[in-house]
């Protein structure tokens, strides 16, 4: 980047603000439900398969009441959504996103480790 490029975008952002920033709000909650340690397990469980509340509370070795609460937190953020499948409810993932995020960043912490270890 030239010096003529960096003041033309520090002019843009000082005139238009940062880009998206009208989603901050909703980024920082996405990032704030997925930073529970128990949600991203379970996220990262339907990022296999769907499931159950009795089945991922069986992998996790959790109650179930614990993960229904859990479920629902991701549910109101729209990051899981449920299917009736006989007389059982099955959670999966509403889409692919978070698990292509959840990808970047351990891509993230590899390239560190390796940047370290050179």
């Amino acid at each position: 980047m030239t010096e003529q490029d960096h003041k033309q975008a520090y002019e843009q952002m000082k005139e238009n603000g940062i880009p998206l920033s009208e989603h901050i709000d909703t980024v920082t909650t996405v990032f704030k439900v997925i930073a529970d340690q128990t949600r991203m397990r379970i996220l990262l469980a339907l990022s296999e398969t769907s499931l159950s509340v009795n089945e991922i509370a069986d992998i996790l070795t959790m109650s179930q009441s614990s993960i229904s609460h859990q479920l629902r937190v991701l549910k109101d953020n729209r990051l899981v959504k449920g299917t009736r499948l006989g007389k059982q409810i099955h959670y999966q993932l509403t889409d692919d996103h978070i698990v292509q995020i959840f990808k970047q960043i351990i891509e993230h912490i590899e390239e560190k480790k390796q940047h370290h270890l050179s």
